[in-house]
């Protein structure tokens, strides 16, 4: 055989080597339109789904929501801040992932905050995504928030922790002490912050990421001044859809016409004037030393055997206060309170009302939640962007059915 004809047929040898390994190699090495989009996950922390009615017509947030698709669904129990992102995420009830509440009992007679991922007792969808190759980023306005959901994520991000990538991208989050200024534009600029940081990683990413937001401002000024119609609560989420509406730019530049955006909430916000205080009502019973965990419209109490049916007796008669469950109401499972980590005695507040530590408090608080109040526990759910357009969220009745929708709309399997 010449050299020319080893060669030619060397050659040959190659090239169908070459072919046999690219026919090999998984489907994400060549990817196609629809394989890997780009998804964004916005909670609007504490805004009822009555809010986006009550915007102007003009803000970004009603148009998202007359041009893509929207609709109303119910939160769970509590309606707080810790359950409500964690049932999202996880797409399980309470008694289902283990987040029950603001806070827990521990072993030692302790409270503690649900601010640990090692708390969770059920997988969120991001890590799904993370295992579906997706790169994925936790940018939160609550430190809380970030340090339950955040770990393991490419980029995890709120004021308490700013990645050095961050600082170069994009900078510092405003500075915490200008809120005692002006504490609406602060947290304005925070939810700013927050999104430009999920635009800078979009662009870092390229297409195939799921990134997951917290909007703290409208809990926060929600809290302070009162829900929509509040001017400055109003304003608030005006504000935040502008940033939105410039992430959705980016999210087209990046991922073309394969990226969707989810906004929904974590809990609503109801107007509140009277306090109900926990401790002299607990003092009463007799039961003035046991654990205690309130926020807003729901308390927690640990009581011992011998202090219980006091404590329940003196709740049930206190003004303002809506349910008390003892450890076997048959409530409980209505509200999916049954983990054992949910107190043996939860109080529930009526409209008007919120359990608070101090009556003066109230001098500087319009807006609670925690409770079964619809204010509380309706919140928007609100999809847009090209990709949503082929997904039915129609079905889900609750945010548990949101994480469901944002697996369907990666394309992996919940």
């Amino acid at each position: 055989m010449t050299f020319e004809r080893i060669r030619r047929a060397s050659a040959t040898v190659l090239a169908l080597l070459v072919s046999l390994l690219a026919a090999a190699m998984p489907a994400a090495a060549s990817p196609r339109v629809g394989d890997r989009p780009t998804v964004v996950l916005a909670i609007l922390d504490g805004c009822p789904a009555h809010s986006l009615d009550a915007l102007p017509p003009e803000a970004y947030l009603r148009e998202a929501a007359a041009k893509g698709r929207f609709q109303r669904v119910r939160t769970v129990f509590p309606s707080s801040t810790a359950a409500g992102h964690a049932a999202i995420l996880t797409g399980k009830w309470p008694e289902e992932n283990g987040v029950t509440g603001k806070e827990f009992l521990r072993e030692d007679g302790t409270l503690g905050a649900f601010s640990s991922p090692r708390l969770l007792e059920a997988p969120t969808i991001i890590e799904q995504a993370a295992g579906a190759g997706f790169r994925t980023a936790v940018i939160s306005g609550k430190n809380g928030v970030r340090s339950l959901l955040g770990e393991g994520a490419d980029l995890s991000v709120s004021p308490g922790l700013v990645p050095s990538w961050v600082l170069e991208k994009v900078g510092p989050p405003p500075d915490e002490s200008t809120q005692y200024d002006d504490f609406c534009g602060w947290y304005e600029s925070l939810d700013r912050w927050v999104i430009d940081v999920a635009s800078a990683f979009v662009r870092d990413a390229g297409p195939g990421a799921l990134v997951v937001l917290n909007l703290a401002g409208p809990d926060k000024v929600g809290h302070r001044f009162g829900p929509v119609p509040a001017p400055e609560t109003t304003h608030c989420l005006v504000s935040a859809g502008k940033a939105l509406e410039a992430l959705a730019a980016v999210l087209e530049g990046v991922a073309g016409d394969d990226w969707a955006v989810v906004v929904t909430a974590d809990h609503g916000m109801t107007p509140v004037s009277r306090a109900i205080l926990p401790s002299e009502i607990l003092e009463s019973a007799g039961a003035g030393d046991c654990a205690r965990s309130l926020d807003g419209g729901v308390l927690y109490v640990w009581p011992s055997a011998t202090e219980q049916a006091a404590a329940i007796a003196a709740l049930k008669n206190t003004e303002g206060v809506a349910e008390v469950m003892g450890p076997s109401d048959e409530a409980r499972m209505r509200i999916h309170a049954t983990h054992p980590r949910s107190a043996p005695v939860i109080a529930v507040a009526g409209e008007g009302y919120m359990f608070i530590e101090s009556a003066a408090l109230m001098d500087y608080t319009r807006g609670s939640h925690g409770a079964l109040l619809e204010s509380d526990v309706v919140v928007p759910l609100i999809a847009y962007g090209p990709r949503a357009s082929g997904v039915d969220t129609t079905s889900a009745r609750y945010t548990v059915d949101i994480a469901g929708i944002l697996a369907e709309l990666l394309g992996i399997e919940k």
